[in-house]
């Protein structure tokens, strides 16, 4: 068997055993009979035989460093568009071909992570010039290739990764309307004035297909994402892009149905839940794997929470479509999350395992931490008053989906409907009275200008711990304090403790 690997074509060597025509032999002249012999039978010719060449091949995701399982490879002839032969990879991204006339011949691979790297146009032609075994190998491109690629017209380094994939609807349908996707990431800049720590927000906007790249992501780095598109949006999704520096993944999107919660006591703040048409069941399960029985797990966003049962299981039903963390807790172990994809009208599984936690030493002394001092403060100008304040107790009983959901009913703040969802605009009454106004935004200090007052831009919900509303100018901290005419909003980020954290 000769191995040939397909590069950006291929040319196989031609191969011994070419059909040849022998010559016809003269019979010797035999004596003249006394009589005319009968005429002989004619005789045919030889047969002509085309040659066929038999195909073992493999398709190789170099990106995933994987086997291309389920793929389908087409082979068109050349010379005639019409003479196709399709086949499907296996689960170890091999085919076999049987009978193939030898020729040149088109050669593509239908898959949907072809159509999510943007591969979906790229063919390879391959010649065939002799009959016999042959060996084939397809591959798509590496991460580096991809980026260098797909980032080259971005004017990013090769230091940078990037972010791809598909945005699809959880009906299975067309996009309705220009899908979107926005990143998140922890960046620390150090200017002038020291080290800072900011989360911009970077967008990508899709190609009708629903395909999008976003370059230019920090290798290694810990992202939050969402995608929306008209009315549809996906939760809030954390993702880690890999060392090779490309992310490689789909985000699901589709319209929730809100359903309000009454409170069940005065101190209790009504509640909005998301429903839908999914239903996700799975196994919560230690780093061994054993089941853990009686670990809270909950679909954060969406209000749907619950406890795991015999074997570990647990189940949720009527959840929203889209991509949504799940996220597991137990006593004695690390806090887990999960991206899982809900399709409607059907069933999603996964599994969670989680950490147990690491042995700790007794304290002997405390040393106040950024984020200590910085709560502290917080609980300060809480008592003082002057302000609107929410902590993470009260940020999780209104369980909003997005950010200007949080900010809805306070005081001096107006919510103005967005052209989709999480897109409302935050606004105040300008101190001289004169219509509304974008009030100023700190996230973790700074001063982060918002000018479309859209906050669901610089900061997911889940990532918002404590909020500080100042809607008046006089009553407002001189650290929050600027020019601009409207109040302050400020944002504090950072994981929420729960009621058995305290």
């Amino acid at each position: 068997m000769r191995a040939i690997r397909l590069l950006p074509a291929l040319l196989f060597p031609a191969v011994a055993g070419a059909q040849v025509r022998q010559p016809v032999r003269r019979p010797a002249p035999a004596p003249k009979p006394a009589t005319a012999p009968a005429p002989k039978p004619a005789t045919a010719g030889p047969t002509l035989q085309i040659p066929l060449a038999k195909i073992t091949g493999e398709v190789f995701d170099s990106v995933a460093v994987a086997p291309l399982a389920n793929a389908t490879v087409q082979f068109v002839a050349a010379d005639n568009p019409q003479n196709v032969r399709s086949i499907r990879t296996d689960s170890v991204g091999q085919f076999f071909l049987d009978s193939m006339r030898v020729g040149s011949y088109l050669v593509g691979i239908i898959h949907e992570q072809v159509d999510r790297l943007g591969l979906e146009n790229r063919i390879v032609q391959v010649n065939i010039a002799g009959s016999g075994d042959v060996s084939l190998s397809l591959g798509l491109p590496s991460a580096a290739s991809l980026m260098k690629t797909k980032c080259a017209a971005a004017g990013e380094g090769n230091d940078r990764g990037a972010f791809m994939g598909m945005v699809r609807t959880a009906r299975g349908t067309p996009l309705e309307g220009n899908a979107r996707v926005r990143v998140q990431y922890l960046e620390t800049v150090i200017g002038p004035s020291g080290m800072s720590r900011r989360f911009p927000s970077r967008f990508a906007d899709a190609q009708p297909t629903g395909a999008f790249v976003l370059c230019g992501v920090p290798p290694e780095a810990s992202v939050t994402t969402r995608a929306y598109a008209g009315p549809d949006s996906s939760g809030v999704v954390e993702l880690v892009v890999p060392r090779n520096g490309l992310l490689v993944r789909d985000l699901i999107i589709a319209s929730p149905q809100r359903v309000a919660v009454a409170p069940t006591s005065a101190a209790e703040r009504p509640r909005t839940l998301l429903k839908g048409t999914s239903r996700v069941r799975g196994v919560v399960r230690d780093s061994v794997g054993k089941p853990l029985v009686g670990a809270r797990v909950s679909v954060p966003g969406t209000g749907a929470e619950g406890v795991s049962t015999g074997g570990g299981a647990f189940t949720f039903e009527a959840l929203p479509g889209g991509s949504w963390m799940v996220e597991a807790r137990a006593v004695g172990f690390e806090p887990r999350r999960v991206a899982v994809d809900f399709i409607e009208n059907a069933e999603a599984v996964t599994e969670i395992s989680l950490a147990g936690l690491a042995p700790r030493m007794d304290t002997v002394k405390v040393t106040a931490d950024r984020w200590s001092r910085e709560m502290a403060a917080f609980e300060e100008r809480k008592k003082m008053g002057g302000g609107y304040f929410l902590d993470d107790q009260q940020l999780e009983r209104r369980n909003a989906l997005f950010a200007a959901d949080i900010l809805r009913g306070t005081p001096g703040v107006t919510i103005q409907p967005g052209a989709s969802a999480g897109r409302d605009r935050v606004t105040m009454r300008g101190n001289a009275g004169a219509g509304t106004c974008i009030p100023a935004v700190f996230v973790n200090g700074m001063n982060t200008p918002i000018p479309d007052g859209v906050i669901e831009n610089v900061v997911s919900t889940n990532d918002i711990r404590a909020v500080e509303v100042y809607s008046r100018t006089g009553s407002t901290p001189p650290e929050f304090m600027s020019r601009n005419g409207c109040g302050s909003i400020v944002i504090w980020t950072g994981q929420r403790r729960r009621p058995n954290d305290r």
